[in-house]
């Protein structure tokens, strides 16, 4: 399904009208910041705390900030309207805007703020979620400020596409050390000993609000506790369950890493955060009434 109406700086137009101009900072250098918000019911989903996300990406890059939250909050309903999203998911980018060509911060610039609505296959997600899914390791070679969401996505690119090539779902980041982080576009748990484990929220990965509604609401409603530690592969493949964790997928099982299988498949522990993620989302996004 492809959605025909795109928000430029504030208006809605036809998507063959937005055009980006090859001095564009974003363009040119990937000088700007992102954010993607899921829509179920036609009603966004945690809205809010992605656009604090989005501020903080915006203050960490120093763009000049031109709207208030409470145009946001209006921009993403618009875009809803415009396109009659029911489900799917709605991208943000601001760029520095036009300059003439060079690294450092231009003096005067407007930023350019785009929004597209983009399609999400749930029904997949669906399947996915039952039969878990494979995935490869790929080396982290990221910057080292991955909490802030930036428009340099290259490594993230071509570890995805090596996992396709691979006929993997994804690819997993490994430092040189060894750690593993996160994959290309969300957070990594495992299930050992009934505990929670994930990476810590540094600057070594992106502690997105999915990440955050696992560890602070849905782990602490089941009971269970939550390890913020750095582990490597062979902990990760003696754990019992492993899972991703992210806007765009909600909870999906991994259920083997390198042709090698996690030992407890899709576990019961996994099965149990997945259904109360699905139930958070019905409690916050219920189906319009006419």
């Amino acid at each position: 399904m492809t959605f025909s109406k795109v928000l430029i700086n504030g208006e809605i137009i036809n998507m063959e009208q937005a055009t980006t101009s090859i001095f564009d900072r974003g363009y040119q250098f990937g000088d700007g910041v992102a954010e993607l918000v899921p829509v179920y019911n036609g009603r966004c989903f945690g809205l809010l705390p992605h656009m604090e996300d989005f501020f903080s990406s915006v203050i960490a890059m120093k763009l000049p900030g031109i709207y208030t939250m409470e145009e946001l909050v209006e921009f993403h309903e618009e875009v809803i309207r415009a396109n009659n999203i029911v489900n799917g998911e709605i991208y943000t980018q601001l760029t520095r805007g036009e300059a003439s060509y060079g690294l450092d911060f231009p003096e005067m610039t407007v930023p350019k703020l785009a929004m597209q609505a983009v399609a999400a296959d749930r029904a997949e997600l669906t399947e996915k979620q039952a039969t878990g899914v494979n995935i490869i390791t790929e080396t982290d070679n990221r910057w080292l400020r991955c909490d802030v969401n930036t428009l340099n996505k290259l490594p993230e690119v071509l570890a995805k596409q090596k996992a396709r090539v691979a006929r993997a779902y994804d690819a997993l980041f490994v430092r040189e050390n060894g750690i593993i982080t996160e994959s290309t576009e969300s957070n990594f748990f495992v299930v050992k000993d009934d505990l929670l484990w994930t990476h810590p929220a540094n600057n070594l990965i992106r502690n997105s609000v999915s990440r955050r509604l696992v560890k602070e609401r849905l782990a602490v409603d089941l009971g269970l506790q939550v390890i913020e530690k750095a582990f490597n592969l062979d902990f990760v493949l003696k754990s019992e369950e492993a899972f991703l964790v992210g806007p765009r997928i909600e909870i999906i099982p991994v259920t083997k890493i390198d042709r090698q299988f996690i030992e407890g498949g899709v576990g019961q522990i996994t099965r149990q955060l997945i259904d109360a993620y699905k139930a958070f989302i019905a409690r916050e996004c219920p189906p319009q009434t006419l």
